[in-house]
């Protein structure tokens, strides 16, 4: 490490176990890019992630219901217990949270119960999602599409990148609020 960069590492060294101590959840992954690649560690900290914090148009609870679906596609682990983590942070009911996490979708609100099928149907590659989509625009409208779309691009992007990186974990329970919730994955459907 060069007196040059000796700073930033102890600031972000830092903040890296504050989100630690925060979510319970390692940002090793992170920590990995900072020291083997600053350029990419710039990329996904200042371009994806701030993409991935976008929220202006849907509300808390949608958002969610479309980042855990889509983390649960990808990994039902770590990456999907600081989805909820962060939601419960965000105010979204517990309620909505076990349901969506247990694969519930009939205990979801109509609308919130299209925003999981449609994103279920985006990460599945299936055709419907298009039939879904404009239901989702007749909600939510192009900007609450656009938040959507994030949070499932989002809910992809981490658990591959771990897992890539040799971080990814297995699947377990997620805690929503006291209870433990066995994670469904959504179906994995055949090309």
């Amino acid at each position: 490490m060069s007196k040059q960069t000796a700073p930033i590492s102890f600031f972000l060294e830092r903040i890296f176990r504050r989100m630690e101590k925060r979510y319970d959840y390692s940002f090793d992954y992170m920590r990995h890019m900072w020291h083997v690649s600053r350029p990419a560690f710039r990329r996904f900290s200042y371009g994806f992630m701030w993409f991935a914090r976008g929220r202006d148009s849907v509300p808390a609870d949608a958002a969610a219901v479309a980042g855990i679906v889509s983390t649960m596609k990808a990994d039902c682990g770590p990456c999907t217990q600081i989805s909820v983590n962060m939601a419960l942070e965000q105010k979204v009911p517990e309620h909505i949270l076990r349901a969506t996490v247990a694969g519930d979708v009939d205990a979801l609100p109509p609308e919130l119960a299209l925003v999981y099928r449609f994103t279920n149907a985006v990460v599945n590659g299936d055709f419907h999602a298009t039939e879904m989509r404009e239901e989702i625009l007749g909600i939510y409208g192009d900007k609450g599409l656009i938040d959507l779309s994030s949070a499932i691009a989002a809910g992809q992007v981490f658990p591959v990148l771990k897992r890539t990186l040799g971080f990814g974990e297995t699947c377990l329970k997620v805690k929503v609020g006291d209870a433990d919730v066995a994670a469904a994955r959504p179906e994995i459907k055949a090309a």
